[in-house]
């Protein structure tokens, strides 16, 4: 007799690595100006970033545009030079610390964005793997029990690990303050489920 069932198991994971996406700004009348403006703002911000242990530091696009100025303004033009910087590590005091350093030095906060580490995902797919393994098992028993048979072993397994939803937290705007002034960034715990589906040999 074949006994076709699945079951799904689920583990709290407390996400464990912080990202975050700032970006610097600069406008003036000429491109040169603007360019030359945001270069000096990011050799200061890179500068910042490099002192801080554990935090991993990429730099992103860079770009120079021209914006429409109102009509009282013309004929004088007005560049904006833009460039990202991403920050990621495991120790989010020291990810939230960094920022509030890069926010006193003008770069404004795109994002702040808790996730799981491939290590701990992998780790916690293989924890709800193994409950919802086990848990099929019992089912298979139980109802071979009520069918007054036994269960002998599994004819075919389905494994079927589920993907999380995480948490995004973003800054709305850049924070005028002291150096010591941080954004907060709370991460909740993300639940993560894994499907198995089998057939169970009842005899």
């Amino acid at each position: 007799t074949l006994l076709r069932l699945n079951e799904t198991a689920t583990v709290s994971v407390q996400p464990d690595q912080l990202d975050a996406h700032l970006e610097a700004q600069s406008a003036a009348a000429t491109p040169a100006e603007a360019q030359a403006a945001l270069n000096r703002a990011m050799s200061a911000a890179l500068a910042t970033a490099k002192q801080a242990n554990g935090v991993t530091i990429a730099t992103g696009a860079y770009h120079a545009t021209r914006q429409p100025l109102a009509r009282e303004q013309l004929p004088r033009e007005q560049w904006r030079a833009a460039q990202s910087i991403d920050l990621h590590g495991q120790d989010g005091q020291a990810v939230l610390a960094l920022v509030g350093k890069l926010q006193a030095q003008g770069l404004a906060v795109g994002a702040l964005n808790w996730r799981i580490s491939p290590e701990r995902m992998r780790a916690a797919q293989a924890e709800a793997t193994a409950n919802a393994v086990r848990a099929l098992r019992e089912r298979a028993t139980e109802a071979a029990g009520l069918l007054g048979l036994s269960f002998d072993h599994f004819a075919s397994v389905d494994l079927a690990p589920g993907r999380p939803a995480m948490p995004l937290m973003r800054a709305a705007a850049p924070m005028a303050a002291s150096a010591d002034a941080q954004p907060n960034a709370v991460a909740e715990p993300t639940e993560i489920s894994a499907t198995v589906s089998a057939e169970a040999v009842l005899k």
